[in-house]
């Protein structure tokens, strides 16, 4: 069964599912979506968990390639009183022309991205030059003891789960396409905030 499968099972239980890791993980969200502006691109928006975080004064687009969790967030931004643009696409190939945005967000999307690179490529396509990539994002731990004792075996289970692979180095591939700005380390690595621009 493929990821896209799996999270349109999941639907509303994606909430319920994460809400023991909102009191950590939200507190990042809100850091991360103050680093937005402009003409903002959401990929991966999931289920909305960013959207309370934007500014008011973003344009913001927001793209899922699962429909269920497309709608969603839609009902999501609709309870906010937001205006979204919100499309079904993949991350890897992003329907978009070259350089349509100011700033690009992932919030925990790279760990279940098919693949990686080719979404990291297509983000940095449609940023306008020197604009602003923002990842918050699961990655490999700097800690060898805590990938192998919590990541690895975590990584089997929501693997089966969702897709999902926690011992992704996005920080790493980050690096590769744009000139990082700001770097935050969170819980030993298991969590960065990257924010990169495009040169």
């Amino acid at each position: 069964m493929s990821f896209r499968e799996k999270y349109a099972r999941l639907g509303e239980r994606y909430n319920v599912l994460e809400k023991p890791l909102d009191r950590f993980f939200c507190p990042l969200r809100k850091m991360a979506a103050s680093f937005a502006r402009g003409r903002v691109l959401e990929i991966g928006v999931g289920v909305g968990k960013m959207l309370p975080y934007y500014s008011q004064g973003v344009e913001l687009h927001a793209v899922d390639a699962v429909p269920e969790m497309v709608e969603i967030a839609r009902k999501k931004a609709r309870e906010l009183g937001l205006n979204v643009q919100f499309y079904v696409m993949d991350a890897e190939n992003l329907e978009f022309p070259d350089g349509s945005f100011d700033t690009v967000v992932s919030s925990f999307v790279f760990c279940t991205v098919p693949n990686p690179e080719r979404a990291m490529r297509e983000i940095h396509r449609v940023l306008k030059p020197c604009g602003r990539a923002v990842f918050l994002e699961h990655t490999k731990s700097d800690c060898r003891l805590l990938n192998w004792l919590f990541l690895r075996p975590l990584d089997v289970l929501l693997g089966f789960l969702l897709e999902d692979n926690t011992l992704r180095e996005t920080h790493l591939l980050a690096r590769k396409y744009f000139e990082i700005e700001h770097e935050e380390s969170h819980y030993s690595g298991i969590v960065r905030l990257i924010v990169g621009r495009k040169v």
